[in-house]
């Protein structure tokens, strides 16, 4: 075997590897063609507001308390309005969160979470598979804040930070999370 083949046949796993990944980047470039003024809900029932373009759920988060430290960990999904207007991108998530709140020392089980993703950079970033961690973006919970990036509806208190990261495992960071598509549709306007 010729040294040229031999260095093609180990630079094409590379490649084809490289590809894909830029594939998965450019889809998460193109972000959407939803009309942001529309609410959108996914054939499972997972609704994401008008003026949103995504959200976080954390179904069953722990949390942890040691004397004044508050650790929060769960495995959750985001969904995100994608590039054409019948589908959303499903996305799974590792999360953590802490703060300050603690008392004692416990671990328990704690009520879901809902982040809603207001800017396009926060979703765009979870779609390509980049951690969003909350301190690099504007978090609020309060739901008519025109500046927040990210909305907390519920589980989370503006004390927490906290570390959004796609995928299921450590091997999602080195080859990209996995993401699939939904169906999604467009919900009427009440009253309309």
């Amino acid at each position: 075997m010729s040294r040229e083949t031999f260095t093609l046949l180990m630079t094409a796993p590379v490649a084809l590897l490289l590809t894909s990944l830029g594939a998965s980047a450019q889809e998460a470039d193109q972000q959407t063609n939803w009309p942001m003024s529309a609410a959108v809900q996914t054939v499972a029932g997972q609704e994401i507001p008008a003026g949103a373009y995504g959200v976080a759920y954390i179904d069953a988060p722990r949390v942890a308390t040691l004397l004044q430290l508050r650790g929060v960990t769960g495995r959750g999904t985001v969904i995100v309005k994608s590039d054409d207007s019948h589908d959303c991108l499903t996305i799974p998530i590792r999360f953590v969160a802490g703060d300050f709140g603690g008392e004692g020392i416990s671990t328990s089980e704690t009520h879901p979470i809902r982040l809603i993703l207001r800017s396009r950079r926060v979703a765009g970033a979870l779609a390509a598979g980049d951690d969003v961690v909350s301190d690099m973006y504007r978090v609020s919970a309060q739901m008519d804040d025109p500046e927040a990036d990210i909305i907390i509806e519920s589980g989370l208190s503006e004390s927490h930070g906290f570390v959004l990261n796609p995928g299921r495992s450590v091997v999602a960071d080195i080859f990209g999370a996995a993401t699939s598509r939904t169906a999604c549709s467009e919900l009427q306007a009440q009253g309309s």
